[in-house]
């Protein structure tokens, strides 16, 4: 049975105050602001420096000044003794000085400045040997939001007007890496307040959990008995793997709390225990209900997972139900089932919420079944979901798909010819670039379009035969209207090729069109010599522009670092409002050949909340392998022992051991987006936007004259879009 919450937190703050009064019942070596240094549990008297130094960190930590008050914490963290450790414990806010100067500063000083909190987080993580230290993370790990005292407008801009956001992911960051120290010290201590941690409510839960997974519990039993009593806690011993997680789970799948139900039907069926297929029959015949939603959806997914024979039918019955219909249309597309092809056909044509008929329609797509390209044949003529099944079809692993798209000519009345004709063109290309598959017939007609007089036609077929190495750019280039320039554009982006991005940078200097121009931008991804002839001076204005070549053009800026006037731009790039930008700066400084490079770097991690510009900054420093600077040694080091996240860890670790990042083979997946105007908005003709690849690229984006946008070559995983200023009245759907 699971404890009532209240309780569960109450254990966890005696688990962490037991902790804490243990170290401080243990004798001190020494108080007072000159107390003995210890190396290696052995006591020695502090040196000259080390007094003095901690003497001038404590007078900086009694400032007034943000700015000071942080010195004083890098101060003491630089000094590796028992004073150095006691002013950091008392900046973090858990004094155990007792006895200390008056003249200290106040408990819990640094906790008025996110970066104060990360920096004693990090000088305590050196100290993961000693108990006090433990206690210490512990209790910053566990802290309430409102003990962090800094307020809006109460620190200096010292983040070029990033504001109030900044500094909560900065306090996020810091719990993340002190739960991390705390799970890597070895300590069964340190383990069990982090159990009590990620078994309560608290703020500080999600980071235990983090570091646990990070950092599994080695010691037998620390993960069984009533610790796998919560939803949190069997989702964290699945995802390490825990042996004693199916028994605990198997207890719980009749509980009367349906989140702790539905989670242990969850992690049975990850386990593949065949034991939670009754279990999970049980709950698909419970009548539905708003408080079992999440239990049939856990069910049916257990189902799913195990192979189970009436998997097709439970997902089938999910899709059916509104309450449910998300999740099963989320598990639907691993199945090939003709009971799911239909119930994806009845959601597909009933659905008034456009986000589930999307789902739908994507299921379709991955359908084998005649019925499922037969559906998706007929929604083309949907204008609410035209766009949708196209792209479903172009994917499908149907065999009849081909044949579909070749059909859209023939349910062409004169009227809508032409616009079928582009239709088919585009779903073709599609079809072709991700799958290979083609069509004699189909290739006419890229080759028509891309020699057609009407500037639509020539969009479509000029962007497909440039990114099918048919047609070489500079030929879609010369044309002489822009709609098909910014296509020709759109389709090297495909070829991943240097070369090809210098020939856009090349017509750069040449193009009249500022749209064009932006899409053009993409050539600074690649191109091992800049020939866009853009100055300095241009590159910072369009940087700061917020453009949809902002991001290309910081990067280019980032590359010519050495420069002085590049320099101080990428100072306030690096300090954006945007982490697309901030992102961008980076990975053009760690490009460049100025020597201070990895120091910009570095200051640049030492703050930074976003895990994607966080990831940015240490592959920029990895790949810098000739660099052999302390400030790359030291970044690196801190990123790999204490980054939460595992792509930054995983990164960092390669560089700090020469280890070359190589390169992905080059993505053969298609980018498909329309946008519909909103009721009452004008049409969508000149629209332009930013996708944010999975891979951090920022690529510019035009959508031709009826709204479409093709963009070969991306890599797959999720992505972000964002429609250019001035472009919010419009609806995008990317299946």
């Amino acid at each position: 049975m699971r404890p009532p919450r209240a309780l569960a937190n109450v254990a966890m703050v005696l688990v962490v105050h037991a902790w804490a009064e243990a170290v401080r019942a243990q004798p001190q070596a020494a108080t007072g602001p000159f107390a003995a240094s210890v190396k290696d549990g052995a006591a020695a008297s502090p040196s000259l420096r080390d007094r003095i130094g901690v003497d001038d960190a404590a007078r900086l930590l009694r400032s007034s000044d943000p700015e000071e008050r942080l010195r004083g914490v890098e101060q003491a963290a630089s000094l590796h003794t028992l004073e150095a450790l006691s002013l950091l414990e008392r900046a973090a806010g858990n004094d155990s000085s007792h006895g200390m100067d008056p003249r200290l500063p106040a408990e819990g000083i640094a906790r008025t400045d996110p970066r104060a909190v990360l920096a004693v987080v990090r000088a305590l993580a050196g100290w993961t040997e000693r108990e006090d230290a433990r206690a210490a993370l512990a209790s910053l790990v566990s802290a309430p939001n409102e003990s962090f005292a800094f307020r809006v407008g109460a620190l200096p801009d010292h983040d070029g007007g990033r504001g109030a956001s900044d500094d909560a992911a900065r306090i996020l960051l810091a719990r993340r890496e002190a739960a991390i120290a705390l799970a890597g010290a070895g300590s069964s201590l340190a383990i069990e307040a982090l159990i009590a941690i990620g078994r309560g409510a608290g703020p500080g839960r999600d980071a235990a959990l983090d570091a646990l997974a990070v950092h599994p519990p080695s010691a037998p039993g620390a993960l069984g008995g009533v610790v796998l009593t919560t939803p949190a806690m069997i989702a964290l011993a699945v995802e390490v793997g825990d042996l004693r997680t199916p028994d605990a789970a198997l207890g719980a799948v009749r509980a009367s709390d349906s989140a702790l139900r539905a989670t242990a039907l969850e992690a049975l069926g990850a386990s593949a225990d065949t034991r939670v297929l009754d279990a999970a029959r049980a709950a698909l015949r419970e009548e539905p209900a708003e408080g079992n939603t999440a239990v049939r959806i856990a069910a049916a997914r257990a189902l799913v997972r195990l192979g189970a024979s009436d998997a097709a039918e439970a997902v089938a019955g999910l899709i059916g139900a509104d309450a449910t219909a998300e999740g099963g249309l989320a598990m639907a597309g691993d199945i090939q089932d003709e009971g799911v092809t239909r119930a994806a056909i009845a959601r597909a044509a009933a659905a008034t919420d456009p986000p589930l008929r999307t789902a739908a329609i994507a299921v379709l797509g991955r359908q084998a079944s005649p019925a499922a390209i037969q559906a998706l044949a007929g929604l083309v003529e949907d204008p609410r979901a035209s766009s949708d099944a196209l792209a479903a079809i172009a994917r499908s692993p149907n065999s009849a798909a081909l044949a579909a798209i070749e059909a859209l000519d023939d349910r062409s009345t004169n009227a809508s010819a032409a616009m079928n004709r582009r239709l088919a063109a585009r779903a073709y290309f599609v079809r072709r670039f991700t799958r290979g598959e083609r069509s004699a017939r189909l290739d006419a007609l890229l080759a028509s379009l891309a020699s057609s007089p009407d500037a639509r036609d020539r969009s479509v077929g000029i962007e497909a035969l440039v990114a099918l190495r048919e047609r070489d750019v500079e030929a879609g280039l010369a044309d002489p209207d822009a709609r098909v320039r910014a296509a020709a554009a759109l389709g090297a982006m495909a070829l991943d090729d240097p070369a090809s991005d210098e020939r856009l940078l090349d017509h750069m200097s040449r193009e009249p069109d500022d749209r064009v121009r932006r899409v053009l931008a993409f050539g600074w991804k690649g191109a091992k010599v800049d020939r866009s002839g853009v100055s300095t001076t241009a590159l910072v204005e369009r940087a700061a522009s917020g453009g949809t070549d902002a991001a290309m053009a910081t990067l280019a800026l980032g590359r010519r670092a050495a420069e002085p006037r590049a320099s101080n731009a990428l100072e306030m790039l690096l300090g954006s409002p945007d982490p697309v930008i901030r992102a961008h700066a980076a990975r053009g400084l760690g490009q460049t050949t100025s020597p201070d490079a990895a120091e910009r770097l570095a200051r640049a991690y030492a703050w930074e909340g976003a895990a994607s510009v966080r990831r940015a900054i240490v592959r920029a420093l990895a790949q810098r392998t000739d660099d052999g600077s302390a400030a790359r040694a030291r970044t690196l080091t801190l990123a790999a022992r204490l980054d939460p996240d595992r792509g930054a860890r995983w990164t960092a670790e390669q560089g700090l051991r020469s280890h070359s990042l190589s390169a992905s083979p080059p993505p053969r997946e298609v980018l498909w987006v329309r946008l519909i105007a909103a009721e009452g908005a004008a049409s969508p003709e000149g629209a332009e936007a930013v996708f944010v690849c999975s891979n951090g690229d920022a690529v510019p984006i035009a959508f031709d004259s009826e709204g479409y946008a093709l963009i070969p070559g991306v890599p797959p995983g999720e992505g972000k879009l964002r429609l250019a200023p001035g472009e919010q009245s419009y609806s995008a759907h990317a299946p």
